[in-house]
């Protein structure tokens, strides 16, 4: 029996902590009931699995953090969990972290060491899936996409061998892996990182009239596209819901590499491009890199509250509802008229929880010729996308077919702009031509790492490679 072979836990329907342990971030899928859920310590309990979901004839679902939009990591199979696998060190030059290690822990072990790492702009992402599929965020400009960062990483293969994969041992697997896209090609259990030299940060957030959105949104991207690469930011348009006056409203904010006489300096150029003030404008005092990001990520909440509510006696953090997207990458400042159309697309009347995120990239990331990793959009410059939810169960139960109808429309303002997409940030819905979008003239050498590592397609998902 698999529980005999685990130095980890295996959590059956009939166990009492079974609701929880199924649960991942989007409520949505509460309604899947896997086979069971392991929790591995060990690359030996992730073994175990794949011999035993091979053996069963079952499927087998990843889940690190349980992040993936589209439910990828769980399933009616056997669920391998790695979020026990959540060490992050210091290891001479380099730092070494398990797959499940979700950034909030990660910032918090490595600060210690005087160390730091790339993580995204939510904190319990797992760094598995979160380096896999490239690795995007406040930190893309400056030190470049995540992914780039990896030495090696060891992966539990389909074939019930472990391996380190490295620009010296199997070096195509080395090279899907940085940006490939998690559970495609194998199970990595761990990672060894380049960290980066960022000791101090200066966190920022402005807020703007919806009124003037269309001017803040042109002016912003024109202005995150030309500032130097120490600045990360983003820009999401908030629902009435969020807005004073029950009005939409507009929010910049991100983080600061460089001096805070040149945030301020920066934030000044936003409001002349701009042409209208800010109706909030804040700077947070320079801090540690952790100290900042943790704040940036989880506000006044402790480290053991920021978890996902239920997984543990302090956790607080929310959970998505039922969400609908639609994310493209785009290569280019929008023109006011384009940012008008991506305005109108969001639909500023209408009543619901929606959002339109941009998040600025290009820096460093885009010094990377695009076929060196996995990870091709090495001209994007940015993340546009929108989301709609609903968290009334009626509407969950009958799946409402005008939340995909609205990421619809949006996917298709979007569109005249994009230069493709982000395995991380998915559509909701899959395009015929979705391996192409994520992975331009790479797809094809990504099919042949697949059938090299996974010739029968036991790793798969919705959108695995060659699937």
């Amino acid at each position: 029996m698999l529980r005999d072979d685990l130095t980890g836990e295996l959590v059956l329907p009939s166990d009492p902590g079974y609701r929880l342990a199924k649960q991942v971030q989007n409520t949505e899928y509460d309604a899947i009931s896997p086979r069971a859920i392991a929790y591995c310590t060990s690359p030996d309990d992730v073994l175990a699995c794949v011999r035993h979901a091979r053996e069963a004839g079952i499927p087998a679902h990843v889940r690190g953090a349980g992040h993936s939009f589209n439910g990828w990591s769980t399933g009616t199979g056997l669920v391998i969990d790695l979020s026990r696998m959540n060490h992050a060190a210091a290891d001479g030059p380099t730092v070494s972290i398990g797959a499940g290690v979700q950034s909030l822990d990660a910032l918090d072990a490595l600060k210690r060491h005087d160390r730091q790492i790339i993580t995204g702009t939510f904190p319990t992402v797992g760094q598995g899936g979160f380096l896999s599929g490239g690795g995007l965020g406040w930190q893309t400009r400056k030190f470049g996409v995540a992914s780039d960062r990896i030495v090696s990483a060891r992966v539990v293969l389909a074939d019930g061998r472990a391996v380190v994969a490295s620009a010296d041992e199997h070096p195509d697997l080395f090279w899907a892996l940085r940006g490939g896209g998690g559970g495609n090609f194998g199970i990595v259990t761990a990672f060894e990182l380049r960290p980066v030299d960022a000791p101090h940060l200066t966190a920022f957030e402005t807020l703007w009239s919806f009124d003037d959105a269309a001017d803040v949104l042109t002016a912003w991207q024109s202005w995150a596209a030309g500032e130097s690469d120490d600045l990360g930011t983003s820009l999401v348009v908030l629902p009435g819901m969020f807005g004073p006056g029950g009005r939409p409203v507009v929010k910049v904010w991100g983080v600061h590499h460089g001096a805070a006489e040149e945030l301020e300096r920066a934030l000044d150029a936003l409001t002349d491009l701009a042409g209208v003030k800010p109706a909030h404008r804040e700077t947070t005092a320079t801090g540690p890199y952790a100290d900042v990001m943790h704040e940036a990520l989880c506000g006044s909440k402790t480290v053991q509250q920021c978890h996902r509510t239920g997984t543990g006696p302090e956790a607080v953090g929310h959970r998505h509802p039922y969400t609908r997207q639609a994310y493209r990458l785009t290569g280019r400042p929008v023109t006011r008229a384009e940012a008008e159309s991506l305005l109108r697309a969001w639909e500023p009347d209408l009543d619901a929880e929606h959002y339109l995120l941009c998040i600025a990239l290009g820096g460093t990331a885009n010094r990377v010729g695009r076929t060196e990793t996995a990870y091709v959009h090495r001209d994007a410059r940015f993340l546009t996308g929108y989301q709609i939810a609903t968290r009334d169960p009626e509407a969950v139960a009958r799946g409402p077919v005008e939340l995909d109808a609205w990421a619809d429309r949006c996917a298709e303002a979007l569109a005249p702009l994009a230069t493709g997409s982000y395995i991380n940030f998915p559509d909701s819905r899959t395009p015929p031509d979705w391996e192409a979008d994520h992975y331009g003239e790479n797809a094809a050498r990504l099919r042949a790492v697949k059938r090299a590592y996974d010739p029968d397609g036991f790793f798969r998902h919705g959108r695995s490679i060659g699937s």
